[in-house]
C-alpha cells in the first residue's frame, strides 16, 4: 500500500511529511518510487548500472521519468557502457 495520500509532492514536501509521521524522508522517496505516476529523476539513477540495480529498480512499470540536469546524458551513456582495455588484454586474448 502507498503511504502518502494521490498528489504532486517535491523534496520539502516528504521531508515535512516523513517529520511528522517519524519516517525517514529518504527511504519514504524510495518506497513510494513503486507508486509514481510521473517521476522528475536525476538521470544517474536510471542509467549508471551501479545505482539503477539499487534505486530505481522499484520504478512503476507505467511511471514517466523526465531526466534533470539532461544536458550531460551523451555522455554518462557513452562512459557506462564503455570500457577500457589495456594493449595486454588484447594482446592476451588473440
Amino acid at each position: 500500500d502507498a503511504l502518502l495520500p494521490p498528489g504532486v509532492y517535491t523534496l520539502h514536501d516528504l521531508r515535512a511529511f516523513g517529520r511528522k509521521k517519524g519516517w525517514c524522508p529518504y527511504f519514504l522517496a524510495r518506497h513510494m518510487l513503486a507508486f509514481c505516476n510521473v517521476l522528475v529523476y536525476n538521470y544517474q539513477y536510471l542509467l549508471d548500472p551501479k545505482v539503477s540495480g539499487l534505486v530505481s529498480r522499484e520504478l512503476e512499470r507505467e511511471c514517466i521519468v523526465v531526466f534533470d540536469e539532461a544536458h550531460n546524458i551523451d555522455n554518462v551513456c557513452i562512459e557506462a557502457l564503455s570500457v577500457n582495455l589495456r594493449q595486454q588484454t588484447l594482446d592476451n586474448a588473440g
